[in-house]
């Protein structure tokens, strides 16, 4: 089953390294152990190529995702945003679903959007309008990629996994 750890701190980058020393305690992983990155930034360990993590933080927010396979995470706080990003970013179909619901969905989809693209290790090199988030699994490459969100206080939180299950741990 896939974790997500989530941490509350005066900032972000903080809980976010709070939520992943609680997830490499929770795996048994030494604190010391090499962190490293792929070209495009997402991060591994060396030691441990059975276990994917994921991080994100926003606002006062961090998590951390553990499980053994590949996984994404992301966190955003809701805010005001300019109208051309849906445009840029999301579908037609996402687009009009867009404008026909409150502006807090926008984060709702984007936060799948960037759990995917994290997951796959393309951060935000893989051109977000040409997959669609609407539907609770996202089918792709022969794999099911299942979206799980979870409850932050003003924002959204989406992991992005290939198991259909998943546990929050709050910190």
């Amino acid at each position: 089953m896939t974790k997500v750890f989530l941490a509350r701190e005066a900032d972000g980058k903080s809980a976010a390294r709070r939520a992943m020393a609680a997830a490499l305690a929770q795996a048994e992983i030494p604190t010391d152990a090499e962190v490293a990155k792929t070209v495009l930034g997402k991060p591994y360990l060396p030691q441990f190529p059975g276990v994917h993590f994921n991080l994100s933080h926003s606002g006062p927010w961090g998590v951390c995702a553990l499980s053994c396979a590949p996984v994404g995470v992301d966190v955003e706080l809701v805010r005001p945003l300019r109208q051309d990003v849906a445009k840029r970013f999301f579908t037609k179909t996402e687009q009009l679903y867009l404008a026909c619901h409150p502006a807090e969905e926008f984060f709702r989809l984007w936060t799948r959007k960037e759990s995917f693209s994290k997951a796959l290790g393309k951060g935000l090199t893989l051109p977000m309008d040409h997959f669609s988030v609407l539907d609770d699994v996202l089918y792709r490459a022969g794999a099911a990629w299942y979206f799980h969100a979870f409850f932050v206080e003003g924002g959204y939180l989406t992991l992005c996994c290939q198991q259909p299950e998943a546990e929050l741990v709050s910190l």
